[in-house]
């Protein structure tokens, strides 16, 4: 007997954990968001890489399905998510990217890169400098380059974060035909 362990449900019931522990409160952004955003992004990962090596134990032989599902798990998450309804439906669905799932799990992507791979480059600003009535120096920075050099992710609403989740679960539905093809919002017929 084979077994094959998925990470998938783990990592979703984290994400939901974290989306419980995020706030929406003005300026000060919730930092959890960085963790939200790569634990959905393992999430979505750790789904499309199941459905490919699921797709590929049901389309070829046992001793070379592992070479085939090699191949598409080396493709990036975009790639994949493209990929993936058309293999998993046997050719009779592909995913819609039209539709919002496939834009909130595109834009978790871009999201996750920003956070994975950020580049805090230097720029110039106007420092005030003040002494107040006890004698204390202070550093004023201009709120717009503050603003300016504040990481997207921080801005995601809650709102935006619930959708992810949504959308998670929609993928995770359908690759466990929990969600039919037809039904789904990720695919459309060809």
């Amino acid at each position: 007997m084979d077994i094959a362990f998925c990470s998938a449900r783990g990592l979703i019931d984290s994400a939901i954990y974290l989306l419980e522990h995020i706030e929406d409160n003005g300026y000060f952004k919730n930092t959890n968001k960085y963790s939200f955003i790569l634990v959905s992004a393992a999430s979505l990962e750790s789904l499309l890489n199941d459905g490919i090596i699921l797709w590929a134990l049901n389309t070829f032989p046992r001793d070379s399905y592992k070479r085939h599902a090699e191949a598409f798990l080396s493709m990036n998450l975009a790639k994949k998510i493209d990929a993936l309804g058309y293999l998993i439906s046997a050719g009779k669905f592909i995913t819609d990217n039209n539709n919002e799932t496939y834009k909130t799990l595109s834009n978790l992507i871009k999201l996750r890169n920003e956070v994975a791979h950020s580049k805090g480059f230097f720029s110039e600003v106007d420092i005030k400098y003040s002494t107040s009535e006890e004698k204390r120096n202070s550093l004023m920075l201009p709120i717009e380059s503050i603003q300016k050099r504040e990481p997207k992710v921080l801005n995601i609403s809650h709102l935006k974060c619930e959708s992810i989740i949504k959308a998670l679960q929609e993928l995770e539905g359908i690759l466990s035909y929990e969600i039919a093809f037809l039904d789904s919002n990720l695919l459309k017929p060809l």
